[in-house]
């Protein structure tokens, strides 16, 4: 069923969305990287969202 793939913060992974505790909601990572001038690779979003945890 479409949106049945939220995790447990509301975020819908099949639409490119994952939590990020450093802003607080559901980020795109590119969107998240272009916006912070950081790689788009999953280790630097990783990186950038687990800051001021």
């Amino acid at each position: 069923m479409p949106g049945s793939d939220r995790d447990a913060h509301g975020c819908m992974a099949s639409a490119g969305y994952s939590w990020c505790p450093r802003t607080v909601q559901c980020e795109r990572p590119w969107e998240l990287a272009e916006e912070h001038g950081f790689d788009i690779t999953e280790e630097a979003y990783q990186a950038f969202c687990q800051q001021g945890d």
